[in-house]
């Protein structure tokens, strides 16, 4: 204490400073692979077709699917953003921050295939208004003649205080469960062979 006030050391301010930033940055992380039972040009096909997209996103309960835009690149590389309603069922501490009816904007940016058939991408799904941010990769190969793997590495970042963590949290686990019922939903609805 100097003249009757209280000095923070300079470690304890540092420290107090990565402890707001540590939960301004919480982020959920995970991965989820899947095998089709048809090659890759088929399953490519069914990720970049804004029909079956749209298809896919109302089997899952979203609402107002629109396509924003659609990009082939003359090496066969395709983007793809749509915009969606998506309900969610908040638990309490989440109703605060988010809305039951989150519209989406969601980039899918998908390589050309290279010399072996494998495709690489990544994607942004935006949800307007609110301070989580979801992204990710996907790779999706061959595995023998008439199967491939997608494989979707997610990272779920919310960037508030206190309750970042949970609602990353929180978020992580629907988009988990989506993902799962996406990848349902397409071994589901494959073209005959």
């Amino acid at each position: 204490m100097k003249g009757g006030r209280w000095t923070l050391p300079v470690v304890a301010a540092e420290r107090a400073h990565w402890t707001d930033t540590e939960e301004l940055e919480r982020a959920m992380e995970f991965s989820a692979t899947h095998t089709y039972q048809r090659p890759t040009t088929v399953i490519f096909a069914l990720l970049t077709d804004f029909e079956r997209v749209r298809d896919k996103y109302e089997a899952l309960g979203h609402s107002d699917v629109e396509l924003i835009s659609y990009e082939e690149d003359d090496d066969g590389g395709v983007t793809l953003v749509t915009r969606r309603v998506v309900p969610l069922e908040l638990p309490g501490f989440a109703k605060r921050v988010l809305s039951p009816r989150q519209t989406v904007v969601q980039t899918d940016t998908w390589s050309a295939a290279d010399a072996h058939g494998v495709r690489t991408g990544s994607f942004t799904a935006d949800a307007k208004g609110t301070p989580v941010q979801v992204r990710g990769t996907m790779h999706l190969a061959p595995n023998g003649a008439r199967r491939c793997i997608n494989t979707t590495d997610v990272t779920v970042e919310c960037k508030i205080p206190l309750l970042g963590g949970k609602i990353a949290d929180f978020v992580s686990g629907d988009t988990r469960r989506a993902v799962d019922h996406e990848q349902t939903w397409i071994s589901g609805h494959l073209p005959a062979r």
